[in-house]
């Protein structure tokens, strides 16, 4: 997070991967699945047999969907092939000069209509790191791009370049793939998918996804760029519940890209890290009025949020709500011996996501809502996204910087501490993409849509 004085920060518009929804569609909650794996003979597969199962399977998908969604038959992928990247004899790959090039990447190249990988780097260490979920999604992408090609989008793209710039072009591939990935995830369920996803599967997917962000500070506009992890991830969950007919009307004018530059060159210096106790002054005072007027705003005049503090600790205990917990008093304490390992690990917006969270039970008790129960708890986590909003175009206090939106997302896969209610508990039922939607679902309808 970045400390701006009558700055304000801008939102980058246009090119390469990772938006928030399209302005045309609302972003769907999904309706919470039981915690499912996959069969246990998948995860112990090779990487070899994942891609070629991988492989098969989006190309069966794409036969069905393609004619469904677009109305007309689908062509194989002409060229599907591993690359050995350490083999000094090893042949250049479609469209790259050596196989040497292809290093800890996999791509699609329309001249050849080829889709190819580096199978010694890239597809040991995403089936290592994730499971096979993380091979799943990014062949999974690439074939994204395939339907691009026989949709006609890259000569759009080459006869109207500003309307059709790189990041778009990479938001709907990703699109492309939540929607592939859903069919994988509901075959499952059903007992008949040949690449057989579960909902833990899903999330590992995500966090695949988020290994490939652009550096920070990249702009949207930058020809290179495909996204940061929170726009690359909406697209993926756009994908997964609207289908491809909404990955193909993506356009610049639907589609909000949230990457930025860096405010000052301090910020840069930082990482976009604010030091624990700036940032927590800085959440506090800003997440304060903002949720006093939005209690306001319901007709109830002269509620005044609560200051965080460290201790003591809550009366009763409050239940495990992670490094900031809201009290049954009203009170909101800190534990910032783990919010600084918090930040430490995952940046300093984890944090802030789970301070704003916080502040939302109490804006709902301020209101004289609950602040118990699964619906609570998922209020909350709505209403922390429609504040983070707020925060993209600020003007004054302070703002986002590059970085920050993702990682909201990191700690939303990994922890369900921003959706506890103020017991501590959570619907067991909801996983990381859940909370990741539900965050969105305030991100871009607003405070309205989460129940407050």
């Amino acid at each position: 997070m970045q400390v701006v004085a009558g700055l304000a920060l801008l939102l980058a518009a246009g090119s390469c991967v990772g938006p928030a929804p399209p302005t045309t569609a609302a972003v769907s909650t999904p309706s919470p699945a039981p915690a499912t794996s996959v069969d246990p003979a998948l995860p112990g597969l090779g990487a070899d047999d994942v891609t070629r199962l991988t492989v098969d399977a989006l190309q069966d998908y794409w036969r069905q969907e393609f004619p469904r969604a677009f109305g007309t038959s689908w062509q194989d992928v002409r060229t599907i092939a591993p690359v050995h990247v350490d083999a000094a004899d090893a042949p250049p790959p479609p469209c790259v000069a050596k196989a040497s090039d292809l290093r800890g990447n996999a791509f699609y190249c329309p001249g050849a209509d080829a889709i190819v990988w580096d199978d010694d780097v890239l597809v040991p260490g995403l089936r290592d790191r994730f499971g096979p979920a993380g091979v799943v999604v990014v062949l999974a992408h690439e074939f994204g791009h395939a339907v691009e090609t026989r949709l006609g989008v890259d000569a759009l793209q080459r006869s109207d370049p500003a309307g059709h710039p790189t990041i778009l072009l990479e938001a709907m591939a990703d699109c492309f793939a939540g929607a592939a990935i859903r069919h994988f995830v509901d075959a499952t369920a059903a007992g008949g998918s040949a690449l057989p996803l579960g909902t833990v599967e899903r999330d590992a997917a995500l966090r695949a996804l988020m290994t490939f962000r652009d550096p920070l500070g990249t702009l949207a506009a930058d020809t290179s760029a495909h996204g940061n992890s929170f726009d690359r991830i909406s697209a993926v969950e756009d994908g997964y519940s609207g289908g491809p007919s909404l990955c193909a009307r993506m356009t610049v004018e639907n589609r909000q890209f949230t990457q930025r530059r860096f405010g000052s060159a301090a910020d840069r210096a930082r990482g976009g890290n604010l030091p624990l106790n700036r940032l927590v002054a800085a959440v506090s005072g800003d997440a304060r009025g903002w949720y006093e007027q939005l209690v306001a705003a319901r007709g109830v005049q002269g509620w005044r949020a609560p200051e965080p503090r460290s201790a003591p600790p809550c009366p009763g205990g409050g239940g495990d709500q992670g490094p900031v917990t809201f009290c049954a008093d009203g009170a909101i304490v800190t534990d910032l011996s783990r919010l600084a390992d918090l930040e430490d690990t995952s940046g300093d917006f984890a944090g802030a996501t789970l301070l704003a969270s916080r502040y939302a039970l109490a804006a709902r008790a301020g209101a004289g809502l609950s602040t118990t129960g699964f619906d609570a708890g998922r209020s909350a986590l709505c209403l922390t996204g429609a504040y983070t909003a707020r925060l993209v175009d600020p003007t004054g206090g302070f703002g986002l910087s590059p970085g920050d939106l993702d990682e909201a997302v990191g700690i939303l896969l990994d922890q369900d501490w921003a959706e506890t209610d103020g017991a501590g508990t959570v619907d067991p039922a909801d996983h990381g993409f859940d909370r990741v939607a539900r965050f969105r679902q305030g991100f871009t309808g607003g405070p309205a849509t989460c129940g407050l």
